[in-house]
């Protein structure tokens, strides 16, 4: 009779016991996950806030290197230009390090572009304004393509890029005057092409 009563007591025991053991594992499976999907987003929140930084360090560089690149003034001193080709390109390798492939094939136009337009410079420009003025025009299409490239990835659907024919001076007085001056620009540079 002993052992009757002993294993109707230890029943009640055993099953609390397995009920608390299959709990345990069932919240602590749940923690985990939890604490999981936690890192994961903090994670990707990190990231995503550290591309942003990038983005914006490389667009800069990039933006003070056209800028450089284009200056007409005399050359004394290229200090500024090596300062921008020097910060840009080390930010390029960051965002191919960090970015996504779209990003990077994107950027990777845009710095080809930038790295023509300096050669050409350094070399005083031996293919000639008109072909210099061409690839810097191409450099800001390729500006465009990477920042929707980067938009993209950081999930914004839209474009920043211009339409074409884009009329900064639309709804102003100069609405009209801005086509003619570009079409006057471009008379110019023929003449100096056949000159």
């Amino acid at each position: 009779m002993v052992s009757r009563d002993v294993l109707v007591a230890v029943n009640p025991a055993v099953y609390g016991l397995l009920g608390s053991l299959v709990g345990g594992f069932i919240a602590g499976t749940v923690s985990l996950l939890v604490a999981r999907q936690a890192r994961d987003t903090a994670e990707r929140t990190w990231v995503r806030d550290n591309r942003r930084e990038m983005y914006d360090r490389f667009l800069t560089y990039a933006q003070r290197l056209l800028i450089a690149a284009e200056d007409t003034r005399p050359r004394g001193s290229s200090t500024e230009l090596e300062e921008a080709y020097t910060g840009f390109f080390s930010s390029y390798g960051v965002v191919q390090t960090v970015a996504e492939r779209d990003v990077v094939d994107a950027v990777r136009t845009y710095a080809y572009r930038l790295l023509e337009l300096k050669q050409e410079l350094d070399a005083e420009k031996p293919s000639g304004p008109a072909y210099f003025r061409q690839v810097a025009d191409l450099v800001r299409l390729a500006r465009h393509d990477a920042i929707d490239a980067m938009r993209l990835e950081l999930g914004r659907s839209d474009s920043a890029k211009p339409p074409d024919h884009y009329n900064p001076f639309a709804d102003t007085p100069l609405e009209q005057q801005y086509p003619d001056a570009i079409a006057r620009r471009h008379a110019s540079e023929r003449d100096e092409r056949t000159a």
